[in-house]
């Protein structure tokens, strides 16, 4: 029996989700976590599942930090991404990170379903737009403090959470916010995240 754990936090999607699961593989156990820290109990009650399907935005975590910590709860099973999130660099930047597969929502269902296949039948399926090589990022100009705000980015916390850790106002942090998507061409945090890893930027500089 393959056993596969849903994660995310919109009910009618997983539900959704689990019904595929079970078309595409009829002896598959399903089982569904609505945040991480549910998902963190199904996995102790739980014998380790073989699959997991995480969404990269949960309640209690953002991006790609949820990747690898699922990675050392579960480190034998097939992690991957079902996201609305199409942005080939954030896709790219998941599988740095040791996820095996990523399945847009947005995509027609026979194409969401044909991922999932492959997915479950042989643990890896990334988008055609994956296998093309990733553009050479500009040149980005980000001031010290929005350095800092974006190495914060991949912690995957909220913005109060990011906002107190650096000391300002989550609404001095939003400002700061605005204009790295601004300055690196981006729109999420998760692509704002992934771009600031491509051009070098999450690195802890040492002051002299």
């Amino acid at each position: 029996m393959t056993r596969v754990l849903i994660i995310d936090d919109h009910p009618l999607v997983a539900r959704a989700t689990a019904n595929e699961v079970r078309m595409v593989k009829r002896d598959a156990e399903t089982r569904i976590a609505h945040s991480m820290e549910e998902a963190e109990r199904v996995i102790a009650d739980w014998e380790s599942p073989d699959t997991i399907l995480l969404d990269l935005r949960l309640p209690d975590t953002d991006g790609l930090s949820g990747l690898v910590h699922l990675h050392k709860l579960a480190p034998k099973a097939t992690i991957a991404i079902i996201s609305a999130e199409d942005d080939p660099h954030v896709m790219r930047d998941a599988f740095a990170q040791g996820a095996r597969g990523y399945i847009t929502k947005g995509r027609d269902i026979d194409q969401f379903t044909e991922g999932l296949r492959k997915v479950l039948d042989y643990g890896f399926y990334f988008p055609p737009e994956v296998t093309t090589p990733a553009p050479t990022a500009p040149a980005a100009h980000l001031t010290d403090r929005e350095e800092e705000v974006v190495r914060a980015l991949a912690l995957g916390k909220v913005n109060k959470q990011l906002a107190d850790m650096l000391g300002v106002s989550e609404s001095t942090f939003k400002t700061h916010l605005r204009a790295i998507y601004r300055k690196l061409g981006v729109r999420t945090r998760i692509q704002a995240a992934g771009r600031a890893r491509e051009l070098g930027l999450l690195a802890v500089r040492r002051r002299a």
